[in-house]
């Protein structure tokens, strides 16, 4: 993709030019000259490279890229945006099963007995509905409605409030169930009136190119012109999902009515355009951690001009409505056996309890599980190393779709790692053996080699393992792993207590569960509890899209947990610093 830039006089670099459109574009830092991935080609005569732009740039510099957040942008400058290889595989998986569907919103028609003499009720309460209006201009509009329908009105109510009166007819009306990931978003169109299922639509997280973890988004949306773009960025893309699902379903956006939105507590910040900034400083206060139910039309969404989204309730700034949603969906709260779940994504969330208690933390593991901080890391996309093995002398990977091999996802980053530790290739402090300490053969010894001042193990063509990705891997599985043990004693039971393992999201769905254990992610006790649990933030948003009572559990979920904050836990220090080490 070819870009003329323009309106450049207040950007710092051509990344904060290329943030500001509406492009498809990679910056996983965020702008802080680290990840050497916002890779552009400059087809204007500018300034050579800096030589700490060709030490991020490694070997791309000899393709001819440079890196957009180093570069200086000038009105009319002329770039190249790479195409990618394809589009990352979302987890989009999101089973449920509800008896009955009693959705919080429902649209219905209302026959009315025409007004006389012997009739005196207001026309509100000609209705005969035990319901709140708390809209004047709703009020102001009943009559006219009223009239208008032959006092067949449809009415639009949401829990006990009429919310909207319409001289429309819906044979059928529609909600949306949104899943907000840090790196990817879900959409579930259902129909509200049988719960039925009829298309999901998902994506990459447009926001990516404001940074790949939370912290990044967070530090963009600092100021009130930031805030405003990320959140226009999200809306922008949630609306063409809204546009795609009535496109290929043959129905009207006005015939969606609810939306429920799950996702993290700084996602769901950016959703409102509420300043997180709070939430990346101690003591991480956010504003609002509350179940809130807001008109579609204040937030930007295009459905039903009745409509409303239900944003669902948090825990703490690092414990977000994707995780309430989760333990909602793998129904936690209302089982006496002891439950674990883990959500490993950009972060690590851990929840930990029964229906008497459940405690939560986070831990800043950082988004090297999703490969933003591997120097050949990759999203979940087709060529992707996926899985990875070393038989006899010789290397055996597989790729996502079978396609040539283009960098290594999360899931191939555990394997890759635990291998090299199973064939002592690298020790329990996860340095790189010597050439002459290895016990290898003289084709595996070939593959360790110097690349960028360091050492790494060839995978493929072109495509390395580094000691800084080992080391990456080693900080945020320690800091994973540490966030499991500190939860574990302080809620006073041993690893053989656990009854059920869920593992939540795309990366929990497809990692080796043997190899999670070989770099010590958590205890190997837990080894056949494991329950891998697709998207399950996905999951509890369908739910409270479906189900009132649902809607209720949640709120109460969000209440009961008690989150522990890990910085302020000096067992936590210690843990991080055992786990380190893979043994």
């Amino acid at each position: 993709m070819k870009l003329v830039l323009k309106n450049v006089a207040k950007k710092k670099s051509v990344l904060q030019v290329i943030s500001s459109l509406d492009v498809d574009f990679n910056a996983p830092c965020g702008g802080n000259r680290k990840c050497g991935k916002c890779l552009i080609k400059v087809l204007t005569e500018i300034e050579e490279p800096s030589k700490d732009e060709i030490k991020v740039l490694g070997k791309n510099h000899e393709k001819g890229y440079r890196l957009a957040c180093f570069i200086k942008p000038v009105e009319n400058m002329e770039i190249e945006i790479p195409e990618k290889v394809s589009k990352e595989k979302v987890m989009i998986s999101a089973d449920t099963v509800i008896k009955n569907i009693d959705p919080e919103l429902t649209v219905y028609s209302k026959n009315i007995e025409k007004a006389h003499l012997r009739n005196q009720f207001s026309d509100i309460d000609s209705i005969k509905e035990p319901f709140n209006i708390n809209n004047l201009e709703l009020v102001k509009s009943v009559s006219q409605i009223i009239r208008e329908t032959d006092y067949h009105p449809t009415v639009i109510k949401l829990n006990n409030e009429m919310v909207g009166i319409s001289s429309q007819k819906y044979n059928d009306y529609y909600g949306i169930a949104i899943d907000i990931g840090t790196t990817t978003v879900a959409s579930y169109l259902f129909n509200l009136k049988t719960g039925k299922r009829i298309d999901i639509v998902s994506g990459l997280n447009s926001q990516k190119k404001y940074g790949a973890d939370v912290i990044s988004r967070i530090e963009f949306a600092s100021s009130d012109e930031g805030l405003a773009e990320i959140q226009k960025s999200i809306i922008s893309q949630i609306n063409q999902m809204i546009i795609t699902l009535c496109t290929r379903n043959s129905i009207r956006a006005d015939e969606i009515f609810y939306i429920t939105v799950a996702g993290n507590t700084t996602m769901i910040h950016l959703f409102m355009k509420i300043s997180p900034v709070n939430i990346g400083k101690a003591p991480f206060i956010p504003v609002t951690t509350a179940l809130h139910r807001i008109k579609a039309s204040e937030i930007g969404l295009k459905i039903n001009e009745n409509g409303y989204i239900a944003v669902l309730p948090s825990v703490a700034s690092y414990i977000g409505s994707d995780i309430t949603a989760g333990v909602l969906a793998t129904n936690m709260l209302h089982k006496n056996k002891i439950s674990l779940l883990l959500d490993i994504g950009t972060n690590g969330e851990i929840v930990l309890g029964n229906k008497k208690k459940m405690i939560a933390c986070s831990t800043a593991a950082g988004p090297a599980f999703e490969g933003a901080n591997i120097r050949f890391g990759t999203g979940g996309i087709s060529g992707a190393i996926d899985d990875f093995k070393i038989i006899g002398n010789e290397v055996v990977f597989t790729t996502i779709d079978s396609q040539p091999p283009i960098g290594i996802c999360g899931s191939g980053i555990i394997t890759i790692v635990s291998q090299l530790l199973e064939h002592d290739i690298i020790d329990e402090t996860g340095r790189f053996y010597d050439e002459d300490e290895l016990n290898a053969d003289e084709k595996l010894k070939e593959r360790l080699v110097e690349f960028e001042n360091m050492t790494a193990f060839h995978i493929t063509d072109g495509i390395y393992i580094t000691q800084k990705d080992i080391r990456e891997i080693q900080n945020a599985k320690a800091s994973f792993a540490a966030g499991v043990i500190t939860l574990i004693n302080r809620y006073g039971i041993t690893n053989d207590q656990i009854d059920y393992l869920y593992l939540a999201g795309g990366f929990g769905n497809y990692i080796d569960i043997q190899s999670a254990i070989k770099i010590g992610l958590f205890p190997k006790q837990l080894k056949k509890k494991v329950i891998p649990s697709g998207n399950t933030a996905g999951t509890g948003a369908i739910l409270c899209l479906l189900s009132s009572d649902k809607m209720r559990k949640i709120n109460k979920i969000s209440k009961e947990i008690e989150y522990i904050e890990l910085s302020s836990d000096p067992t936590f220090t210690d843990q991080y610093i055992e786990c380190m080490m893979f043994e």
